[in-house]
């Protein structure tokens, strides 16, 4: 446990605001928009792409700097490379199926005429 260490009441509320923020930036950036989604796939649109790269970037950077200023203790487990491709086939072949992913599944694929 590092000094930063947050428990309780206090802890979901951190995730509560964390989760409203996140969920307030991808709609600012209209990632959640189907149009944005299927452009995803089509390589046509690469806005998805920007925003996973940059959340991605920001969380390794975020991440190792905390750790190099000996605010968190990273506890990095062993790699099981068939067990990471077997999810992300998984969840690849989910959100080709819905055209989405998981976060959004309340929104319909199709719009009405």
């Amino acid at each position: 446990m590092g000094p930063l260490e947050i428990t309780g009441t206090a802890r979901l509320f951190l995730g509560l605001v964390t989760g409203i923020l996140f969920g307030f930036i991808l709609q600012k950036g209209q990632v959640t928009k189907y149009q944005k989604i299927v452009s995803f796939f089509r390589w046509s649109d690469l806005t998805v792409q920007k925003v996973m790269f940059a959340g991605i970037l920001s969380g390794m950077v975020g991440v190792y700097a905390l750790h190099e200023f000996g605010l968190v203790n990273l506890h990095i487990k062993p790699t099981l490379l068939g067990t990471n491709i077997l999810g992300g086939l998984i969840f690849g072949a989910g959100m080709l199926l819905r055209a989405s992913d998981p976060a959004h599944v309340s929104q319909p694929s199709v719009k009405a005429a």
